[in-house]
This record gives structure tokens, sequence and C-alpha cells, in this order.
């Protein structure tokens, strides 16, 4: 089966992105930079990737809850340009880049900003991305404040990372997507993308920032998790790839850099061509993945309830605990959802 793994490239320089393309096929493409005569290159080498482009802004100039609207309208007129460049050769536009949202009042706005730009794209002819959210944000609860921007946007946009593995915390960190599809109304539910995805010690308990795959493994380590999670996504047709971040060097020594891992760009380029990408949004929801746990020597059920944030009733009935005293270390929990 292809992989639904693909890249993330943060610039072009060094690059042969035709050639790549052309020998990796990968099932999706998110790209920093907009060369035209680049770009129709490697459009031609692998007509079948989705590319995704993202138009940088800096975080500072991200704003959108004192007037979502106005500050829609001010980043479409923005990024128009590059997309007009790149029309019929990129699939899709990200919008903003990991909005923090903490609340019912943020997560309404942060609606209300894409529900314009959404609708402006499609006014323009493009293809619209929603959200592109930092791994594990926002809190599930949110979501449905949030389902509004979508039903006015193509698809849905998430970033996954986890540490030291790809399965660590996985639904929590990675996998996640499962979670927020599940918590949105059947309406609302797009396509996903993952438009970045990988070994991050900032996402991970270590919270270690900007320290990559390479400070914690090899690349046969790396390379193994990332196919755990490629089998992963392999199961929901609704999510079209994941973009690993990135093939340039980037943070702590380089060490989020797949350029130079043969590895890496070997598995992906395995099953050749990727099949054409529906837009379709998904019409039943998925089911929500178990999510479980492995006692740790100390831990008690408060503990635990507090790490999930859920209540230890809640532990005690999904597991058939009449004494909340007596686990023990090893024990496998079921860790049911909020």
């Amino acid at each position: 089966m292809k992989s639904k793994l693909g890249i993330y490239l943060i610039n072009l320089g060094g690059i042969d992105v035709a050639g790549y393309l052309a020998r990796v096929q990968p099932r999706l493409v998110v790209s920093m930079e907009h060369s035209v005569d680049t770009w129709r290159a490697a459009r031609q080498a692998s007509p079948n990737t989705f590319i995704v482009g993202r138009h940088y802004v800096d975080d500072s100039d991200q704003i959108f809850q004192d007037d979502p609207e106005s500050r829609a309208e001010k980043f479409f007129a923005q990024m128009r340009p590059a997309a007009e460049s790149m029309r019929g050769i990129y699939d899709a536009w990200m919008g903003y880049n990991e909005s923090v949202v903490n609340s019912p009042d943020d997560a309404r706005a942060l609606a209300r900003f894409y529900v314009r730009w959404g609708d402006l794209m499609r006014a323009a002819g493009f293809k619209s991305c929603a959200y592109s959210f930092a791994t594990g944000n926002p809190e599930l609860n949110l979501w449905q404040y949030l389902a509004e921007g979508l039903r006015h946007c193509d698809l849905l946009s998430l970033h996954e990372y986890s540490a030291p593995t790809m399965d660590k915390w996985q639904t929590w960190l990675c996998l996640r997507y499962r979670r927020a599809m599940d918590a949105l109304p059947a309406d609302a539910r797009r396509p996903i993308v993952i438009t970045e995805t990988g070994i991050d010690g900032g996402a991970g308990p270590e919270n270690k920032p900007q320290d990559g795959w390479s400070e914690f493994t090899d690349a046969a380590g790396y390379l193994a998790t990332l196919r755990w999670y490629d089998a992963e996504i392999q199961k929901d047709d609704y999510l079209i790839g994941a973009a690993i971040f990135a093939m340039n060097g980037w943070g702590n020594h380089g060490s989020f850099g797949i350029g130079n891992v043969a590895l890496i760009h070997d598995y992906i380029a395995q099953g050749g061509s990727p099949a054409p990408v529906s837009l379709q949004p998904p019409t039943t929801p998925p089911p929500p993945a178990p999510v479980t746990y492995t006692v740790q020597p100390g831990d008690n059920l408060f503990r635990i309830a507090r790490k999930f944030r859920v209540t230890v009733v809640a532990i005690c009935v999904a597991n058939n605990i009449t004494t909340p005293g007596q686990i023990r270390a090893g024990q496998v929990l079921k860790i049911p959802s909020k």
C-alpha cells in the first residue's frame, strides 16, 4: 500500500524538488516557498501528490480575537498574490498557523475568521485548510464552537508530534485527529491533512523544545515510529496524508531535518504513484480509538485521573475496579473518554 507520508519544505535551497517528487511520489507536500517554475515541474513529475501552500506571516500578525472578519480579509489580501501565481499548481492553502484557543470565546472568534477566509477562498477558486492547530490543541470540548469555520472551508489541517516515539501518549498527541473528528458535528467534518508530523521533544513529556528526531534516535528508529504512524493513518480514508517536518534542517543541531535520510525517502517511495485525492467530506464519524495506560510504580488512581482529565469514578467503572487503592504497577487500565 502506498505510504500516506509526505514532506514539509521550509525553503527550496539545495533541493531538487522535481527530481525528488519524480522518484519518491509522496502523498502530501507542504511548501512555504512558492516558485512557479519549480513547482510546475514538480507537479508534472508527480501529478497526484497533494500540494499545500503556506503563506508565512509572523505569529504577532496572526490576530483574530479583535475583529475576525477584518483580520481574515487582511490575511487573504496578503496571500492572494502568491495564491494566484500558484493557481493550478497547488491543491490547497493553509490559513493561520497554530492559533491558540483557550476558551469558547476564542474558539468562536477563530471560527468567524475561518468563515470569512473560507468564503473568500471559495469565491476566488482556491481550496482552504482550516485551523492548523498545534499538537494536542485545542481542548476537545472546544471543537463544537469551531465547527462553523469548517463548514466554510474544504479541509481540516492539524499538527501531530510526540516524543521520544510517536506512539507515546497516542490519541492525546499523535492520532488525536480521531478524537477531534469525533467531537465535530457530522456536517462540519472535512478531509484531514496533517501538515506537520514527526518527533518533537517540545510536544512530549520530556519538554525539550526544538529537539527533533535525531536528538532521540537514529534514522532506523525514526523510520520505525513513522511506519507505526503511517500504518495507523492508513486506516482512516478521510485522512489524506501527513507531512514530515522537515526536509530542511531545523531546530537544535538541525535535528528535524530528513533531507539526507535515504531510509525514509525510500520507504515513502514504495508503492509508486499515489492515487488521486478526493475532497468529499466524511459521511460517518470514525469510532474513537481506545486509550490505555500502564500503571507505573508509585501511581494511584487520583494521579492517573488528573493526568487524563477524567474522574476516578469513571476509571473505576471502565475497569471494573471495586477497590480503588489496589491497583498495581504493570496493570493496564482503560481510560474512558471525557
